[in-house]
């Protein structure tokens, strides 16, 4: 198996929201149509994609020019940030004065009703292992997973066996290329966050969580 894995592009996010299901900016949708470009004609077996606005509007640019359909893996989502998709962050520190009195670098939304790091981890892992591992590792198979940036960073944890605490520990840009093989029955990787079909757009990282660089839970 080929595996590919694929962050969407940038999202237009209001300003002082956080990322939750938003569309692609212009910038997003010329960042998609150059990655399309960089796969046309490939031959692609499978190309799944998370059930996002920015995800499905990337995956649908290689789609155009592979001629492969979109297949949905929910599993294999953005994490949930619970109410934080709802407050914005200028009101954010007034609304949980105790959380932000010493604020945690790791992704946890538990505090906020949403997922925790482990909990994340197990959903995106088991989604994985059942829907793509378990199904294609022996076999010959191109396949393209178009999805978030803390996806990519927990498959990354899952086949290096390197423990997942909620720590970003790879840099994933938009639109970035990750890619994995297997050989010998065992996975490799190959390379990591490669945006070579960005050209001049690509200009350094491009993680911004939402209409405001958060600092003091970066993502």
């Amino acid at each position: 198996m080929d595996l590919y894995l694929v962050r969407h592009g940038e999202s237009n996010i209001p300003q002082d929201a956080i990322q939750h299901d938003y569309p692609l900016s212009p910038l997003g949708l010329e960042q998609a149509r150059r990655l399309g470009e960089r796969f046309r004609g490939m031959k692609l077996d499978r190309l799944i994609t998370t059930p996002y606005q920015r995800t499905q509007q990337t995956a649908s640019a290689v789609a155009a020019t592979t001629g492969v359909q979109l297949i949905e893996e929910p599993g294999l989502g953005a994490i949930d940030a619970g109410e934080m998709h709802s407050v914005p962050y200028s009101q954010r520190k007034e609304r949980w004065p105790e959380f932000f009195k010493n604020p945690s670098p790791l992704m946890d939304y538990s505090h906020f009703g949403g997922e925790s790091a482990s909990a994340f981890f197990e959903r995106v892992t088991g989604a994985f292992v059942e829907q793509i591992w378990e199904e294609h590792w022996r076999e010959k198979v191109a396949v393209m997973v178009v999805c978030h940036a803390e996806t990519i960073n927990v498959l990354l944890h899952h086949i290096l066996r390197i423990p997942f605490d909620g720590w970003m520990a790879f840099s994933i840009d938009h639109t970035s290329v990750t890619f994995l093989d297997v050989r010998l029955d065992r996975p490799r990787v190959r390379y990591v966050n490669d945006t070579s079909h960005l050209g001049d757009l690509s200009r350094g990282h491009s993680g911004t969580y939402g209409g405001e660089a958060p600092k003091e839970r970066p993502r």
